[in-house]
C-alpha cells in the first residue's frame, strides 16, 4: 500500500529583484515571448508569462538585488511542467541587456537554449505577487515596450 505524502508549506520570502524578459529564441512547447521573473530574498522565485506561473528556488553566483548575472533555477513541481521540475540557467549581460539560457528537462538529455533581453523593474518590493498575468503586464507595460525595442533592433 502507497500511502500519500502531506504537503509541505515553503515560505517564499520577501521581493528583492524583479525582472521583465523579452524572449527571442523560444521553446517549442512553452511560446511565451515576456515573462516577469520575481526573486525573493530566501532564493524561491515565481515566474509569470501568458501561460506559466509558478515557482521554484535558485542559486545565483552575484547578489540577485544587485543586478543578477548568472543564476541557476529549478521549478518545483506544478502543472506548467506537467507536474514534473524543469532546471534553467540564465546568463545576464548587464551591459547589452541580453541574456541566454538553457533549460533542462527530467529525462531529456539534449539541454534547449533561448535567449532574449531582460529589464529590471523599479521598486520590487512594490511587486504584487497575487497579480494576474495580464495585470502585471498592465502595470511593466513600459518596460515590456523597451524589451520590444531591444528584441527588434538586433
Amino acid at each position: 500500500m502507497t500511502s500519500t505524502p502531506e504537503p509541505i508549506s515553503i515560505p517564499l520570502g520577501q521581493p528583492v529583484f524583479v525582472q521583465a524578459l523579452r524572449y527571442t529564441a523560444l521553446f517549442d512547447q512553452k511560446p511565451f515571448a515576456e515573462a516577469l521573473l520575481i526573486y525573493t530574498d530566501n532564493g524561491a522565485y515565481k515566474i509569470m508569462s501568458p501561460g506559466e506561473d509558478h515557482y521554484g528556488s535558485y542559486v545565483s553566483y552575484t547578489d540577485v538585488a544587485a543586478n543578477p548575472q548568472h543564476v541557476i533555477f529549478l521549478s518545483w513541481p506544478s502543472e506548467d511542467w506537467g507536474r514534473n521540475v524543469a532546471s534553467h540557467t540564465l546568463t545576464f549581460n548587464p551591459d547589452s541587456a541580453a541574456f541566454t539560457q538553457v533549460l533542462v528537462l527530467p529525462g531529456n538529455p539534449v539541454p534547449r537554449s533561448q535567449y532574449g533581453y531582460a529589464l529590471p523593474t523599479p521598486d520590487p518590493q512594490n511587486v504584487d505577487m497575487t497579480a494576474s498575468w495580464g495585470q502585471v503586464r498592465d502595470t511593466y507595460a513600459d518596460i515590456f515596450g523597451q524589451l520590444e525595442v531591444l528584441a527588434t533592433a538586433r
